[in-house]
């Protein structure tokens, strides 16, 4: 259905206004190749494809850059990487199951309509919505449609993940099983108002995944199932899907940073997409301050590997965002870093290609003051089998960091996919791990970038490009 020639009007002159704000924006750690709301508080992507275009769906605060009353923002694609601001979806209702805030959930079509499923707070309670276009919704009169989670679970019981299987709906419902762990509880449904209880699809250890499931999603990929769930951070489970339960055969960490809450979709050349929500480790003081806070991670392809663990790449849509080209070129580092001279910059993606010959650590800086006071540092540890980022100085291991199990190999040649956009730093590591990490500064000459290695010396192939914003 198409908008009205007003709404459309009215829509294009909010998103140049908000261009023109973020682009006047003297702020050193506004991302601008990743999705953001043009001001306040974002977090859990909601994503759905429909007829050549990704609706990214999200948790948004418009009256703070902190958490609060959750409302659904929304923004489309047709590429992947430019996005079009839409209208809120949905918005608390006074006196009803959402009052206090629209929780996450999913997108589904059924019979030419889109629904949306989602978790009403305070009490918790599952949600209806309905539209025609995806842009304006009708929330379903007998909210909620589930009204109670079933005995025996925890407080936890939120962000419905619904697919279509034979002529069913089934949804499962993030929970936790209190000592055990986080549990997927699945309901089946003729027409995604009425919904029975099955049984858990699956079970947990709190000691691997976390004490509750939040925001699960699941999904078939490669001939397998999927179930990625959030704990403090975002785990992926690998396995069979039998008899409506799911079966673990392998698991990890989707990334091993800054980066929660987890889900995707599947497009019309059958990729499976995933995002995350890249969080902001600032306090309250700093993002009212700042006057944003959370952003879009990068959108990840996701594949089964050969080893059964699950594969990340960027897509290839990325490269429209490319502008200068700084060609490839070898670099070494001994126990000192090296700058480069000529590669600079707050927004770059970058591909350096390391070999590992056993040495203790060695790696990249980025945002690096000439005089390296300080800097974000991304090494590989060949020796603790860890990929790792730090800010500061030349970090030693007490440094807080953020990290991920990686094993380089020893004689091996990585290669360490980059993509820093001013405060986000996304790292894809041979396409079997990823790491987000976050740094800020004052500074406006911190765009410097370097090799370094400790306990040896390493070299280096890097290419680097700078990257255009999105808006």
């Amino acid at each position: 259905m198409r908008l009205p020639l007003v709404l459309l009007m009215l829509m294009s002159t909010i998103s140049c206004a908000e261009v023109n704000a973020v682009n006047a924006n003297p702020d050193l750690d506004r991302p601008i190749y990743h999705y953001m709301p043009p001001k306040n508080w974002m977090n859990d992507p909601k994503p759905f494809f429909h007829k050549g275009e990704y609706h990214i769906f999200h948790q948004y605060n418009p009256h703070d850059a902190v958490w609060g009353p959750m409302h659904w923002g929304h923004a489309v694609s047709t590429d992947l990487v430019r996005w079009k601001r839409l209208p809120i979806a949905l918005a608390p209702t006074p006196d009803s199951p959402d009052k206090d805030g629209c929780w996450t959930g999913c997108v589904v079509e059924k019979d030419g309509l889109f629904h949306i499923l989602y978790t009403g707070v305070d009490p918790q309670t599952q949600c209806l919505a309905t539209s025609r276009d995806l842009i304006t919704w009708e929330k379903h009169k007998g909210n909620p449609v589930i009204a109670a989670p079933p005995e025996g679970f925890g407080d936890c019981w939120r962000d419905p993940c619904a697919w279509k299987e034979g002529g069913d709906w089934y949804a499962i419902i993030g929970s936790e099983k209190r000592d055990v762990g986080g549990a997927a509880l699945l309901y089946r449904s003729k027409d995604l108002i009425h919904w029975d209880y099955m049984h858990p699809l699956f079970i947990g250890d709190k000691s691997r995944d976390g004490a509750m499931f939040e925001c699960p999603d699941f999904f078939p990929l490669g001939g397998k199932h999927v179930l990625i769930t959030s704990c403090g951070r975002t785990f992926w489970n690998i396995g069979r899907y039998v008899d409506h339960k799911f079966v673990c055969e392998k698991s990890g960490l989707t990334d091993g940073g800054q980066f929660y809450a987890a889900k995707t979709l599947i497009d019309d050349e059958k990729r499976r997409i995933l995002w995350g929500w890249l969080q902001e480790p600032r306090s309250p003081e700093e993002m009212r301050a700042a006057g944003w806070s959370g952003a879009l991670s990068l959108p990840r392809v996701l594949s089964l590997r050969a080893d059964g663990t699950l594969g990340m790449a960027p897509p290839p849509e990325l490269k429209a965002l490319r502008g200068k080209h700084y060609p490839s070129r070898s670099v070494a580092a001994g126990e000192a870093v090296s700058l480069i001279d000529d590669i600079r910059g707050g927004a770059l993606e970058i591909t350096a290609r390391i070999k590992v010959d056993g040495f203790g650590r060695a790696g990249l800086v980025l945002r690096a003051t000439p005089d390296l006071s300080e800097g974000l540092y991304l090494w590989v540890d060949a020796k603790e089998k860890l990929l790792s980022a730090a800010g500061g100085r030349l970090p030693d291991p007490s440094v807080r960091r953020e990290q991920i199990a990686f094993d380089p190999s020893d004689g091996a040649e990585i290669e360490l996919r980059i993509y820093l956009d001013h405060s986000v730093l996304e790292v894809f590591a041979d396409g079997r791990a990823c790491l987000t990490a976050r740094h800020y500064t004052k500074r406006a000459d911190a765009d410097r970038v370097g090799l370094f290695a400790v306990g040896g010396s390493a070299k280096c192939i890097i290419e680097a490009w700078e990257m255009k914003g999105i808006w």
